[in-house]
């Protein structure tokens, strides 16, 4: 039973990891003539569309984070945290865009990451996280 839990807990923050990785990737890489050009192009190549994609990358972020961090503390820790880390991690990336080759950072891109965590964690503490007061 532990060696399940421990391997469930591996694969969560491995899957965590590698979105992260890839939001980074597709946050950081240059723009033109790229897979990443690409991506936004396959979608509509507007704002919206790209705003609409930070605030999916970043939902399914801390949807991955708070659910391998609930392997280690209670589920509303989980998602605290997760919502933490998140918000600094879009930030962060935000920022890392102004050195970035052919990238630019901007509040609406920052918003739509901040957007997509605020929405995915109070779908969470409504749907998943709740624990019943009567302890079913």
């Amino acid at each position: 039973m532990l060696e399940r839990m421990v391997h469930s807990a591996v694969l969560a923050w491995l899957a965590a990891a590698v979105w992260l990785a890839l939001a980074g990737f597709l946050m950081l890489a240059p723009g033109e003539g790229t897979p990443v050009e690409d991506i936004s192009r396959a979608f509509g190549g507007t704002d919206l569309t790209d705003v609409l994609g930070h605030v999916v990358l970043f939902g399914v972020l801390i949807a991955l984070l708070a659910h391998a961090l609930s392997f280690h503390v209670a589920p509303g820790r989980a998602l605290a945290l997760a919502a933490g880390s998140a918000f600094v991690l879009g930030a962060a990336l935000e920022l890392a865009q102004l050195v970035a080759v052919e990238r630019g950072a901007t509040l609406l891109d920052l918003a739509a990451n901040w957007l997509g965590v605020l929405a995915v964690a109070a779908w969470l503490r409504r749907s998943v996280f709740v624990v019943s007061a009567s302890g079913d």
